[in-house]
């Protein structure tokens, strides 16, 4: 596994480029505006994005085929490539928390570390879940086509959403307002950030068990 994560490491230090435009415009953000969160989220979904690019270098050339020729099993693969995850949504929530915190320190403001934590914590978790979703697709269906999977499922739960929602409260008169201030009011800020943090490992973890079983199946 070790062997892949050098790999994937080596693909991603290769976009210099990318880094720089990315930085380049979190500072332009940073300076018009007022509020940095803006900048935060958009260096975190950018460089969470980058998990992605590694499957496209994987599948170039038939580039799977030579892989799984290599000492490194199916699982290994997939093992390797939620590790990755979280190595990269860690780093991308370290990395915007910095730049932020550098560009309001320069612009002479004082950092709202809590608010900017709270915006940073939020999309870390939201790409973590995107992440979620889209890998298991990705594998079974390719890149192209697993992005547009991923598409119809993030629609497909958003209406499950909105639909229990709307149950919820019109049907059945469930007051969901009352019943998240009651667990926030329980739960310290702490105790928050830990409790989504774990959902979304708990999740990631789901994920990993799909992937698995995508990945036992798929032929290359």
């Amino acid at each position: 596994m070790k062997g892949l994560l050098i790999k994937d490491l080596q693909l991603i230090l290769k976009q210099k480029k990318f880094f720089v435009v990315a930085i380049a415009l979190a500072a332009m953000f940073a300076f018009t505006s007022k509020d940095v969160t803006f900048g935060a989220t958009y260096i975190i979904i950018l460089l969470a994005m980058l998990v992605l690019t590694t499957f496209s270098y994987d599948e170039f050339n038939g580039g799977m085929t030579f892989i799984l020729s290599l000492p490194a099993s199916r699982k290994t693969y997939v093992k390797e490539k939620y590790v990755f995850t979280l190595i990269d949504l860690v780093a991308a929530a370290v990395i915007s928390l910095a730049i932020c915190s550098l560009f309001t320190v320069i612009q002479g403001d004082k950092i709202d570390i809590p608010h900017l934590m709270e915006n940073i914590l939020a999309t870390t978790v939201g790409m973590g879940v995107v992440l979620c979703i889209t890998i298991p697709l990705e594998l079974k269906y390719g890149v192209e086509k697993g992005r547009i999977a991923m598409f119809a499922a993030v629609a497909v739960i958003v209406l499950i959403g909105m639909g229990g929602y709307k149950l919820l409260t019109s049907v059945l008169n469930v007051d969901l307002s009352k019943i998240a201030n009651d667990v926030a009011t329980k739960l310290t800020d702490v105790g928050m950030y830990v409790a989504i943090i774990a959902v979304m490992l708990v999740l990631l973890l789901i994920s990993y068990v799909a992937s698995n079983a995508v990945m036992k199946k798929k032929e290359f």
